[in-house]
């Protein structure tokens, strides 16, 4: 007995290297991978654990304490030798900053099909996180200055999501109703087209928001969807 063909999924893979390609494999026949995409390290350092906030921390701390000792009369020996200490406890905590910005950033696939939009985030026990098409009732955009974009997803129900199981792909300072999050895409427009392409099939929908840091973006990236 012959077998049957296999059905062929097409696949639009976003800009960076993928590992879940395999995916569409294990597909239902009636599902179709559209897109894949990961989020930037540089864009979860900065925007998920605001690297540059902690570093102005880390700095004023050095300069009070150091300062506070040198106006005292403190021996030089001794400023010098907590100065250094320091700003290698400093660099320490910075290092440990980006290396998990890089974890994340590696472990992080957002899958979308023409039925759903599959998260998988987890750095040391990896997850998946399905939201169902029909149940986005909007999602918004936010282009950034270094090119990337972060696409914010507003769900019909979110109760059972949870801000610790999400994070760092979760809107920041936003618990209730929860706003997962697309972050840090470098192919921020081909994401949105295809999102937008994706949702339409499953409900009417409408223009979400749309925010830019970066003039020089293109306006096809606004076509994201909204429930009617």
């Amino acid at each position: 007995m012959r077998e049957a063909p296999k059905k062929e999924k097409q696949v639009v893979r976003g800009a960076a290297p993928l590992e879940d390609a395999n995916l569409a494999e294990s597909l239902p026949e009636d599902e179709s991978l559209i897109w894949q995409g990961r989020p930037e390290p540089k864009a979860i350092a900065l925007r998920a654990m605001y690297l540059w906030y902690v570093v102005a921390y880390l700095l004023v701390l050095v300069l009070l304490r150091t300062g506070f000792l040198v106006m005292s009369d403190a021996p030089m020996s001794e400023w010098s030798a907590l100065l250094a200490w320091q700003l290698l406890a400093s660099l320490f905590i910075v290092g440990i900053i980006l290396g998990l910005a890089v974890l994340y950033g590696r472990s992080t696939i957002y899958t979308l099909t023409n039925r759903r939009l599959i998260l998988r985030t987890g750095a040391a026990v990896p997850i998946h996180v399905n939201f169902p098409l029909e149940k986005i009732a909007s999602a918004d955009l936010k282009v950034f200055s270094d090119g990337t974009g972060d696409i914010a997803l507003k769900l019909e129900n979110s109760d059972k999501l949870y801000w610790l199981l999400l994070w760092p792909n979760v809107r920041s300072w936003w618990v209730r109703p929860l706003q997962p999050l697309l972050r840090g895409l470098r192919d921020f427009e081909l994401a949105a087209s295809a999102l937008a392409s994706a949702a339409s099939a499953q409900s009417p929908v409408s223009f979400g928001e749309f925010k830019s840091d970066y003039e020089d973006v293109s306006m096809a990236a606004t076509a994201l969807p909204r429930a009617q």
